[in-house]
């Protein structure tokens, strides 16, 4: 109801001026019926922006503010979370070369140990191949030795048996047979 008195007041005090501002005319002159309705239009059209149209505004830039402060949270938790997840990946990328690094130092060591375990089984053959032929010398040597005496033995009987049919002197046969024993 003030607006609707504000107005006619302003209609009724515009009317009696703007029949005494026709009067005068020019490019310089101060016509107030038209500086009076000037006014009241500004008036009005700002009542009427104020009313509807800056609320409007107003909203789209609170949805607008709003929409780009939900994008920066969302951009900024989706930095965090990727920082996270780039830690996490920087931790298990970690824990794989850890990881690789000790099957490398298991397969080390164990190639080591049957390395060792080869080179021993290896030193035990050659050892017990070496025992195997000492004792199969050995074996030869003693075979050898007792077929060289079987043969002396023969080699004696034999010149024994010319001698005794040659001579029949006991001590000169005797120290031949003694003499050969000792030479072979």
């Amino acid at each position: 109801m003030m607006r609707s008195v504000g107005v006619a007041g302003c209609w009724a005090l515009a009317t009696p001026l703007a029949l005494a501002a026709q009067a005068e005319t020019g490019i310089f002159s101060l016509n107030l019926g038209l500086f009076v309705w000037t006014i009241v239009l500004f008036v009005l059209t700002l009542l009427v922006l104020a009313k509807w149209v800056f609320p409007l505004i107003a909203g789209g830039l609170e949805q607008r503010h709003d929409k780009i402060q939900g994008a920066i949270d969302d951009a900024l938790s989706a930095r965090d979370e990727a920082k996270g997840l780039l830690s996490q990946q920087e931790a298990a990328l970690e824990a794989a070369r850890s990881e690789a690094r000790e099957m490398l130092e298991n397969a080390r060591r164990h190639s080591d140990g049957l390395r060792k375990e080869m080179l021993e089984e290896a030193r035990a053959q050659q050892a017990q191949m070496l025992d195997d032929a000492r004792r199969e010398i050995g074996h030869e040597r003693d075979r050898l030795r007792e077929e060289i005496r079987r043969d002396a033995v023969d080699l004696a009987l034999a010149a024994s048996e010319r001698l005794i049919r040659a001579r029949l002197d006991a001590e000169e046969n005797r120290r031949l047979v003694r003499e050969f024993v000792s030479d072979v």
